[in-house]
């Protein structure tokens, strides 16, 4: 973004108060203790009204369940010398990571609790990808979405976009449920230790399997850190527990989400990179 995005708030007549975060796609800030706003550095206004709406739609689906959870709501949009400018409610809480995996846990449990609707399945997955039909099981969408990304993938070993599609669509379909698809220890807002905000839905969120989420929340427990693979492995341990989900389909999941998230960063090696296809490796010698 070249120009001041707090300058261009207040230019257009928000009386933000401070910046409270950056990233990707834009700046956020302050406008009272209620309210921030948001200036979007490239999401044209299409593609944020439909965010409005599944971010609408979550809403009422954590209410249904009686959740307590809050989410990024859009309130309103509007747009500022071209740019998208959008007022959220102002969400309590911190995004740091928990001591113990149980607040992921926690949201976990009540994100398998709401029911697939179709304003949950109207975002693209991922950007660029139509959304997932709600009419259509999980692990085919997600089998369809493999082959169709595998081909953006270097380093890619022969026959395994197939071989992972192939056992993707053997899974047995389940009833579709909100996925947040990318659920970090940083996107659960925590108080007191307990979880009552969920941020960053967007890069793989629809409606689906369960046991997919669980799966790359246990991956995203510590990337790259030593412990990673005990971390994931402990995560896991605890899912099949609570959730009673199959341990081979969670490494399945993760090589589906590796491929995806490695087509996504094509052209960019890396470590981020190294560690998606590291999840389809591993799955493969799972298989072995």
């Amino acid at each position: 973004m070249s120009v001041d995005p707090l300058a261009l708030m207040r230019a257009a007549g928000f009386p933000v108060t401070h910046e409270v975060g950056r990233g990707m796609e834009g700046v956020v800030a302050a406008l009272d203790d209620r309210r921030v706003v948001k200036v979007w550095d490239r999401r044209p206004r299409e593609e944020v009204e439909r965010l409005r709406t599944f971010y609408d739609a979550v809403e009422t689906g954590l209410e249904s369940v009686g959740s307590d959870l809050a989410v990024p709501r859009i309130l309103d949009v509007g747009e500022v010398d071209g740019l998208v400018v959008t007022v959220h409610r102002r969400l309590r809480g911190r995004a740091t990571a928990p001591a113990t995996p149980g607040p992921v846990l926690d949201v976990l449990d009540v994100l398998a609790q709401v029911p697939g609707t179709a304003d949950l399945a109207v975002l693209p997955v991922p950007d660029g990808e139509k959304p997932f039909d709600l009419d259509v099981p999980f692990g085919e969408s997600l089998a369809d979405l493999v082959l169709r990304r595998a081909p953006l993938v270097d380093d890619l070993a022969d026959g395994a976009a197939e071989e992972l599609a192939d056992a993707l669509r053997g899974l047995e379909p389940v009833p579709p449920r909100l996925v947040h698809g990318d659920l970090g220890p940083v996107h659960v807002l925590l108080e007191d230790g307990r979880a009552v905000g969920l941020l960053d839905f967007g890069y793989v969120s629809t409606v689906g399997d369960p046991a997919f989420d669980a799966a790359v929340a246990a991956a995203l427990q510590d990337m790259f850190g030593p412990g990673a693979a005990a971390a994931t492995a402990a995560f896991d341990a605890l899912s099949v527990e609570r959730f009673g989900h199959d341990p081979d389909v969670l490494v399945l999941h993760r090589a589906a989400y590796g491929l995806v998230t490695a087509s996504c960063l094509a052209g960019h090696p890396g470590q981020h990179l190294d560690w998606c296809l590291a999840l389809v490796d591993t799955w493969r010698a799972s298989q072995a």
